[in-house]
């Protein structure tokens, strides 16, 4: 708990408020991309209910290696809601989610390697162009292929766009709490270093190997920022993205158990 103690002890009052704003800001907008993916397949749950299974899942499901353990928690929670066709509309929801969630990683990651505002307009103009015909084919195609039909069948360039921003605001926000994260440890690097230090960190945090990716992510994410910010610092950079993964670790319990408080109160 030595990391978050630190950022709490900073003593800049607006910093610490921002950090903790940002944490909330990230962890709603983590919810919202997973409820948006339900309501393109017109899943209409109790929005109550979905932010106390999602923060349940991003907290204990959080100790299984990659990142399964979140997406099956929430699968074997939201499950219990069978009525019709459910389940298959729930794992596609899921799987949209990923698909979209690293999709977004690679464009904010390429964003800010990008140097150049015109080559950064192309790219989002690229990626809507993408996000188009996509959709388009995947009408398409899906006429001939039933799965991909009933994957697809609720997709439209409006939806699938919203779900993008919806993932790449996450995105920089996370980019945000990190940098903000490491100013409170006295290493102030750039925007631009943290942001595609924590991008790849994430996108490296999905492989299976360790819960949530615990320390390979911290590995990536010193080692990327000392060889793009042409650092030999002896400073613990890992404990920047340690600290950003406890402090989103404790954010989601407490809108768990707050959640989970405020059910109690009104059963009663």
């Amino acid at each position: 708990l030595d990391p978050i103690k630190s950022i709490f002890n900073f003593g800049d009052l607006k910093l610490i408020f921002l950090i903790t704003f940002l944490s909330f800001s990230c962890s709603f907008f983590l919810y919202l991309r997973f409820t948006y993916c339900l309501n393109i397949y017109r899943l209409k749950l109790n929005i109550f209910n979905l932010i106390e299974v999602n923060s349940q899942a991003y907290s204990y499901a959080s100790f299984v290696p990659g990142q399964i353990g979140i997406d099956a928690w929430r699968i074997g929670k939201l499950r219990k809601l069978d009525f019709t066709k459910f389940k298959t509309n729930l794992i596609n929801s899921t799987i949209l989610e990923k698909v979209m969630a690293i999709l977004s990683q690679f464009f904010v990651l390429f964003f800010f390697i990008i140097n150049n505002s015109i080559n950064r307009l192309l790219l989002f103009l690229f990626t809507m162009v993408v996000i188009y015909f996509v959709t388009f084919l995947s009408k398409q195609i899906g006429f001939k292929f039933n799965y991909i039909k009933k994957f697809t069948v609720n997709f439209n360039f409006r939806k699938i766009s919203i779900l993008f921003f919806i993932c790449v605001i996450a995105n920089l926000i996370s980019c945000y709490l990190i940098k903000y994260i490491a100013i409170t440890f006295m290493m102030d690097y750039s925007l631009k270093v943290m942001s595609i230090s924590s991008i790849l960190s994430n996108i490296v945090g999905v492989i299976p190997i360790s819960p949530n990716g615990l320390g390979i992510s911290e590995f990536v994410f010193s080692e990327v920022t000392q060889n793009i910010s042409n650092s030999n610092s002896t400073n613990a950079i890992a404990t920047i993205y340690f600290s950003y993964r406890i402090l989103n670790l404790f954010t989601h319990f407490f809108i768990y158990f707050t959640t989970k408080t405020i059910k109690i109160i009104k059963g009663r």
